[in-house]
C-alpha cells in the first residue's frame, strides 16, 4: 500500500489523463479543481504501489478503478491525498484529509453518547473532533462497499481506540467485514487511513 498527495500550487495536473480531463471539463469549476487534484495523488500513488492504471473516472461520487486496484482518494482545501494497494492484499481501503475547522458544537452529528469521552479536554475538543470526524470518514469509504447501504452515515460507525488509531466497527455488521483499522498518515496528524482490520 503507497500513499501520494498533491496540491493545486504544483501547476497543471500531468499526471492526470486526457479522458480525465475531458470529464472534468463538464464539472463546475470548485469540483473540477478537486477532481483534477485528486486524480494527480491517485495516479502518483499506484505508481509507487507498483501498479498501473489507465483513466480512472466515476461511479457516481466515488473513482471507477481498474480490476486489480483497490484506491481512495480525498481532498480539502486545494491539497489531495490517495492511498492505494493491490486489491488481493487490500480488498478496501479508505482515507480521508481535512483541514477546515469543525466546531465542537457539531459533535452531535459525528459521535454518538458513548463516544463523546474520545473528545477528551475541552481545551483540545475541536482539534481531536476533526481527527475523529476524518477518521470515521475513511472508515465509511472503506466499509460502506463492504456493507452496502447499511451504512447510511457517520453516525452508523463506533470508533473505539485500538493502539494509536481506532477500530471502527459499522453497526449491525459484529463480523470482521464490518470492522477497519483507521490511523493517521503522516504519524500523528491528518490524514486518516483506514484498513482491512486482522
Amino acid at each position: 500500500m503507497r500513499f501520494a498527495v498533491a496540491s493545486v500550487h504544483e501547476g497543471p495536473p500531468v499526471a492526470v489523463i486526457d479522458e480525465e480531463r475531458r470529464l472534468a471539463r463538464t464539472m463546475p469549476p470548485p469540483r473540477r479543481g478537486d477532481f483534477l487534484i485528486g486524480r494527480r495523488a491517485l495516479h502518483r500513488t499506484v505508481r509507487a504501489a507498483g501498479l498501473t492504471a489507465g483513466p480512472v473516472l466515476c461511479d457516481g461520487p466515488r473513482p471507477r478503478l481498474p480490476e486489480g486496484i483497490s484506491a481512495s482518494i480525498s481532498h480539502s482545501r486545494g491539497i489531495a491525498v490517495a492511498v492505494a494497494g493491490p486489491a488481493d492484499r487490500f480488498p478496501t481501503l479508505g482515507i480521508d484529509l481535512e483541514l477546515a475547522d469543525l466546531p465542537v458544537r457539531a459533535a452531535h452529528l459525528v459521535l454518538r453518547e458513548p463516544e463523546r469521552p474520545l473528545l477528551g479536554p475541552p481545551r483540545t475538543a475541536a482539534r481531536r473532533l476533526l481527527t475523529l470526524y476524518s477518521a470515521k470518514e475513511a472508515a465509511f469509504k472503506a466499509l460502506s462497499p463492504l456493507t452496502g447501504p447499511a451504512l447510511r452515515g457517520l453516525r452508523d460507525l463506533r470508533l473505539t481506540p485500538d493502539g494509536a488509531g481506532f477500530l471502527a466497527q459499522a453497526d449491525g455488521h459484529p463480523e470482521r467485514r464490518g470492522r477497519v483499522s483507521v490511523g493517521q498518515l503522516p504519524q500523528g496528524g491528518l490524514p486518516c487511513r483506514a484498513l482491512p482490520h486482522d
